[in-house]
């Protein structure tokens, strides 16, 4: 069983009111409670619910519990959130020369590195970050982009298309015929809602000068340290 298929069958059955040890004692699987918790943190229990488990700990204690684990979660979500804006404040506007590093870096990590300047996300923000890299750093002019979405079945294709083709500001025209994974493929069933994008640029001569700028970021961190 795959580790969403678990995943799938463990939120069902809290979905149907068990409690995190009744859980664990269902599934044919090993699986840690603290697992189950995470699966299942943002699942609502109905009031029904929530009486029968208050009467399987027999202490009356499931409330309080329950709202001393939501007064934790709000609490943590305020530190977070404070640590978000804090690290955010710190992040001044890129120079271009911190912007075209940043852009190595993410395609470093995220793009093709043989054939063709390609790079596939799900990430709206990235996905919009390297297009202007493209265009800004890179000089591709607009006629050399093209796009394919990877999509799920069900998916409205043509509203998804207009939405990427919006974003990135490459004409639908220029995108290829999407990919649609089929039900029933192995494919998870909890899909993205725009789906995936791949952004490509047909320029062999641009991909080795990336990978030659990527290089050049190797050397230097290597001989600074």
């Amino acid at each position: 069983m795959k580790n969403w298929e678990k995943k799938d069958f463990v939120v069902g059955l809290r979905r149907r009111g068990l409690s995190y040890r009744e859980i664990k004692g269902e599934v044919p699987f090993t699986l840690s409670k603290s697992t189950i918790s995470s699966w299942c943190k943002d699942i609502e229990l109905t009031a029904r619910q929530k009486n029968r488990l208050e009467l399987i700990f027999k202490d009356g204690s499931y409330r309080g519990r329950l709202a001393g684990s939501k007064t934790t979660q709000i609490r943590r979500a305020k530190e977070v959130a404070g640590i978000r804006e804090q690290a955010k404040s710190e992040i001044s506007s890129l120079t271009e020369n911190e912007f075209k590093l940043a852009g190595l870096m993410l395609y470093w990590a995220e793009g093709a590195k043989s054939r063709y300047v390609d790079i596939t996300n799900s990430d709206p923000a990235l996905i919009k970050f390297m297009t202007d890299w493209l265009r800004l750093i890179c000089g591709v002019p607009e006629e050399r982009f093209r796009a394919c979405l990877h999509l799920h079945s069900g998916q409205n294709e043509k509203q998804i298309k207009a939405y990427w083709s919006k974003l990135t500001n490459i004409p639908i025209e220029q995108f290829s015929k999407s990919y649609i994974k089929q039900e029933g493929s192995g494919y998870r069933k909890n899909i993205l809602y725009k789906g995936t994008i791949k952004i490509r640029v047909c320029d062999s001569n641009l991909l080795h000068k990336i990978l030659g700028w990527i290089e050049g970021i190797k050397y230097n961190q290597l001989v600074s340290i």
